[in-house]
């Protein structure tokens, strides 16, 4: 009982600690004006030893970055004799206390360099047979197939990242996860006196399978995920045995589909488990928040290929983060990128969670991927951070090196942590508000996807696995540019849905349509849920191709056929995502209204106290004129991130609806704030 208690009352700690947001709105004007720190940018920087070799050199390069307006920092220990050396762990502990005296907001990053896991090569050092494994299909000359457990290395993760190429562990393996945390969690522990006071989270780094490649080397082999007990619980788990069953995970015989269901289910609950898992409990053990992010978010592909189920690892995050490598807002918009804030942001609400992070960058630009090596422009820059606040985030943790350019490059920074502390104090904290849930399809993937030896940046051989992420990352980007705002959940996050006169609630969050995308299996026990949601009033829609296979092959899959085909027919199905399937949402009151229409144009609703927020951001290069309108009854005020000025709004009243006239400049936002 002791036990219990400590653990609840850790979690309690940390559940509060994440409530990080203005206490009340009177104050809000004057926090939008002058952000404070916790609202602002964190700079990574890593090792102290990165600004100087002694206190005096670090404090004054501290204090140029908390004059730019820079609200914390995550650091490490030095990567020089990573966790080693007596030396560099006296200089961090001397940097932290200056950060602290400063008034940073100090988070730690988990890793020397990334990925996360290998505690700088320590953790192999102390047992090499934790090393990442793959299951290898191998066909002898007469045709015969056996498998083989391998070493996954070469042209994997492991030696194509851009920090160092290092052998990795196996993160199924939660004795080799329970390694790296006592070489490198357990040591901060010991060394930082009152941790949960001066910590206020741990930045894991991009921690992944290692069964894919990258850049696949010569003779390289189609591989599985595996760990030595992966038998056992997938029997415990799913009550059949795999063994008789690996054929169906590379070639599609048998009855595959389901086989495969079982198998990414699996692997995502033990990687969930083993690694997230582990690191959040540890975290939750010391009063700290886990947080960092994964590798790889763009495509349902990629998802199943390093983890299975990405929902499922970003549920055991206290603040479930991202990276975003450009800083291009129209690549983000019109590539996948944009995705990327919005699946964390979900699964952060799916859970209750308010805060979210992004680890943000030029990274593209400085590399010259998309052109000329170049730093981002101030104005791409706000933008890039305005798009992911509407879509969810509401922590930057920054790796532009602006702070460290010339006059002007630093000048823009500051203009920048000043505009990033703004959307902060608005937005973090803040009750997302939508009318949409859009089921994440990923047994759909599961059910088509098998090893293979082409680079992840190659097209799977699944035509139907293709069309099933395209056309996921399309629906998307529709409803985004016609003002409905949404969440993805995972089918847990529909078994755990309460009804309620019309409407479904999961967490925090309340929806009035949910919307199924095209994919070919889902749970039997996920449709029967939809069923009832349609009967309690819910609108529910599917797009493109509806299920027709059982994601477990402990269910039948002709149950779930003929109950998809009851649910979505007449007209609960659209063939394609297009405008019939948003004059549907439409008429059930999804979204915002915006006359005329316009689809650069993106929308995000918040609750904040008694203050409705609807945040505008312009994704184009032009300034866009327009009338948004909203529930009358309240007057309006329009707040600008860029100025920090709040100004009366622009209305006409028309019965119900509140018309806000409103004219925003090319790749710049504003905040209509109604209540008082």
């Amino acid at each position: 009982m002791g036990v219990g208690f400590v653990l609840s009352a850790s979690v309690f700690g940390i559940l509060t600690m994440l409530a990080v947001s203005p206490k009340n709105s009177s104050n809000l004007p004057t926090l939008f004006r002058s952000p404070p720190a916790e609202f602002r940018p964190l700079q990574i920087i890593h090792g102290f030893d990165n600004l100087g070799s002694d206190t005096e050199t670090i404090r004054k390069r501290l204090q140029e970055l908390r004059a730019l307006g820079i609200g914390g920092l995550v650091v490490n220990v030095s990567f020089r004799d990573y966790l080693r050396s007596e030396k560099q762990w006296r200089l961090f502990l001397d940097g932290l206390k200056i950060a602290e005296e400063l008034g940073f907001v100090l988070w730690l990053y988990d890793e020397e360099g990334y990925p996360s896991g290998a505690a700088g090569g320590l953790v192999l050092e102390r047992n090499p047979d934790f090393e990442a494994i793959g299951l290898v299909r191998l066909v002898s000359d007469d045709g015969k197939v056996r498998y083989e457990v391998r070493r996954m290395f070469e042209g994997t993760h492991c030696t194509e990242n851009v920090y160092k190429k290092r052998r990795y562990i196996n993160i199924l393996n939660p004795e080799a996860v329970r390694t790296f945390i006592a070489l490198t969690h357990d040591e901060y522990a010991k060394r930082i006196s009152n941790i949960s006071k001066r910590i206020r989270a741990v930045f894991t780094d991009e921690p992944s399978l290692m069964t894919t490649y990258i850049r696949p080397p010569e003779g390289a082999l189609p591989a599985i995920p595996w760990v030595e007990d992966l038998p056992n619980e997938f029997r415990r788990r799913k009550g059949y045995d795999l063994m008789p069953h690996l054929e169906s995970l590379f070639q599609d015989v048998g009855d595959y589909q389901r086989i495969r269901c079982d198998f990414y289910d699996v692997i995502a609950q033990l990687v969930a488990e083993r690694y997230f898992g582990q690191i959040q409990d540890w975290c939750r053990r010391h009063g700290i928040a886990s947080s960092g992010h994964l590798l790889a978010e763009e495509k349902l592909l990629w998802h199943a290929m390093y983890y299975g189920d990405l929902f499922a690892c970003l549920r055991r995050m206290d603040i479930p983060g991202i990276d975003m490598l450009t800083s291009d807002p129209r690549t983000i918009v019109v590539g996948p990128f944009f995705i990327v804030p919005k699946l964390a942001s979900s699964a952060a609400h799916l859970e209750g969670r308010t805060e979210t992070m992004s680890e943000t960058s030029d990274f593209m630009q400085r590399m010259g991927i998309m052109g000329q090596k170049r730093r981002a422009w101030l104005p791409e820059m706000k933008a890039t951070a305005a798009i992911q606040f509407l879509l969810g985030i509401n922590t930057i943790t920054s790796y532009y090196s602006h702070p460290f350019g010339d006059q002007r490059e630093r000048a823009d920074y500051e203009h920048y942590c000043t505009y990033v502390g703004r959307l902060g104090v608005m937005l973090k904290g803040a009750q997302h508000i939508c009318d949409v849930a859009l089921l994440y399809p990923i047994a759909g993937v599961w059910a088509n996807f098998y090893p293979t030896v082409l680079s992840m940046y190659q097209p799977h051989p699944s035509k139907r696995l293709n069309e099933i992420d395209e056309q996921f990352v399309n629906l998307c980007r529709l409803l985004l540019q016609n003002q409905i705002d949404y969440d993805i959940v995972d089918e847990r996050a529909i078994w755990e849905a309460k009804v309620e006169q019309g409407r479904f609630k999961i967490a925090g969050e309340t929806y009035r349509a949910l919307i199924v995308p095209s994919t070919d299996a889902i749970r039997l026990l996920t449709l029967k849920k939809i069923a009832e949601l349609k009967r309690q009033g819910v609108l529910v829609v599917a797009v493109g191709e509806i299920p027709k296979f059982a994601a477990s092959r402990n269910e039948d899959s002709g149950q779930v056929e003929k109950l998809a085909k009851q649910i979505f027919g007449n007209d609960a199905w659209f063939p394609a995502s297009d405008s019939r399937l948003i004059q549907k949402l439409r008429s059930a009151g999804c979204g915002v209204l915006i006359e005329p229409q316009n689809q650069d144009l993106w929308v995000a609703r918040f609750r904040r106290g008694n203050l409705i927020l609807c945040f505008v951001v312009n994704t184009s290069s032009e300034t866009v004129s327009v009338t948004v309108l909203l529930p009358n009854g309240r007057g309006a005020s329009i707040w600008l991130p860029d100025s920090g000025e709040i100004q009366p709004a622009q209305v006409e009243r028309e019965g119900a609806v509140l018309k806000v006239k409103i004219s925003v400049p090319a790749f710049d936002s504003l905040f209509i704030v109604q209540g008082t």
